[in-house]
């Protein structure tokens, strides 16, 4: 018997990979658990919760707990913490609304609260709130926070005059978001990490405190449209998500870009203050893929269009991005999130040609299209291959085909996201 041996050259190659930016996970589900260590930064839940020791413990990075930065609730039920009381039993110095408005609870339904606005002008209300969340951030083993409604534009809504009104009586000579960004400063002094929710609202007062604050929505957005659907797992519903690739005017990219372009100037004003970066949080639906043809019936899956344009749109100004699927976030999770492209190349993105733009990194390259009838064909001048992600394709000729998705739920046509890694 004869022994044939064939040797086979097998060409090896890999992508470089690393750990997730940030993300926003359920604690309470088992399932987020595993994903959330995947990333550096996790935003987990309420910094008070007493039931969420347990959970941190499975956690191996960064976990941030939640604040509500303007106000706190009050428990009607008279099941409050000592922080809550101490501030409750001097509200009419040390809240803006001691007799009402309670805006949010009522407009939410919640029957069990009224929401107290902090009087951030009085150094005693800071310096018990800071208090407060170092003790909680000892004890349940956090490693920062996140702060919510973290600019206080809301003050400046016509439906919270009455609110404003008595902080210019309590502070007659003091700036609201001066005294926010004096909380944030005691912080910092403090040597607390933390993040901030669109504080580039009011930039001046917060962002020379601030390491890292986010945006919400700029990219994409979740909205509803009433449609009779019978989703599996689910049953009949009666609205349904759907997608907002121009959450700005609903138009083009040009509007998202200008409001990116301005965030990107904030970054570089404040940088030498210690700002790092921004981070781009969007929201968007799932898709829906019928399980029968005959028959009704739709299948939630994951909405992997838009997971990268979204990506790709934020890396245009190299920064952090993470999408929910509030709907479904088992749908949210993709591996994109763990490509290392390196440090960015060139001061900004450049323009391909009319609504297509791209911008390169050290490990490979993104790139944006505006939505088009017809699919596309690119020629990119880079003298090696590069790998596909989202087609799972290596390029050896540097061209690239544009395809363009369309939406399930309104059988239109949606911009598209591309991320390109040299192997």
């Amino acid at each position: 018997m004869k022994f044939i041996i064939v040797f086979f050259t097998i060409f090896l190659w890999a992508t470089p990979m690393k750990k997730g930016d940030f993300a926003l996970i359920h604690i309470y589900d088992d399932e987020q658990i595993e994903w959330a260590n995947k990333f550096k930064m996790v935003v987990v839940g309420g910094v008070d919760d007493p039931r969420i020791t347990s959970k941190l413990k499975k956690l191996h990075n960064i976990k941030l707990g939640y604040d509500w930065l303007a106000a706190f609730y009050f428990y009607t039920n008279g099941d409050n913490n000592d922080f809550v009381k101490t501030l409750y039993s001097n509200k009419e110095i040390t809240t803006l609304n001691p007799n009402g408005p309670f805006l949010h609870c009522e407009k939410n339904g919640y029957n069990w609260c009224r929401e107290y606005y902090y009087n951030f002008g009085n150094k005693d209300v800071r310096d018990k709130k800071v208090k407060f969340l170092i003790k909680n951030l000892k004890q349940k083993k956090f490693n920062g926070l996140f702060f919510d409604w973290a600019s206080g534009n809301f003050i400046l809504e016509k439906d919270y005059k009455k609110v404003y009104k008595n902080f210019k009586k309590l502070n007659p000579t003091k700036n609201y978001f001066e005294m926010i960004g004096k909380f944030y400063s005691e912080l910092k002094k403090k040597g607390i990490f933390f993040i901030t929710n669109q504080a580039f609202r009011h930039h001046k007062y917060l962002l020379p405190f601030i390491q890292y604050d986010m945006t919400e929505s700029y990219i994409t957005a979740l909205e509803y449209k009433k449609q009779r659907i019978m989703i599996e797992n689910k049953g009949v519903v009666e609205k349904i998500g759907v997608t907002n690739y121009y959450p700005i005017d609903n138009k083009s990219l040009k509007a998202t870009l200008k409001y990116i372009d301005l965030l990107t100037q904030y970054k570089q004003k404040y940088k030498k203050y210690g700002f790092k970066n921004f981070i781009y949080l969007n929201y968007l639906a799932p898709e829906y893929k019928k399980i029968y043809p005959i028959r009704p019936l739709y299948k939630e899956i994951t909405p992997k269009n838009g997971i990268y344009f979204a990506f790709a749109m934020a890396k245009l100004t190299d920064n952090i991005v993470y999408s929910e699927v509030i709907d479904n976030k088992i749908l949210e999770q993709n591996s994109i999130y763990f490509y290392n492209l390196g440090k960015a190349k060139n001061k900004s993105y450049l323009k391909l040609e009319n609504g297509i733009y791209v911008r390169f990194y050290e490990n490979g390259f993104v790139l944006v299209s505006d939505v088009f009838d017809k699919d596309k064909i690119l020629k990119i001048k880079i003298n090696k291959p590069f790998y596909d992600v989202y087609n799972k394709k290596l390029i050896k000729n540097s061209i690239i085909k544009l395809h363009y998705h369309t939406d399930s739920i309104t059988h239109k046509k949606v911009p598209l996201g591309r991320v390109f890694i040299y192997p």
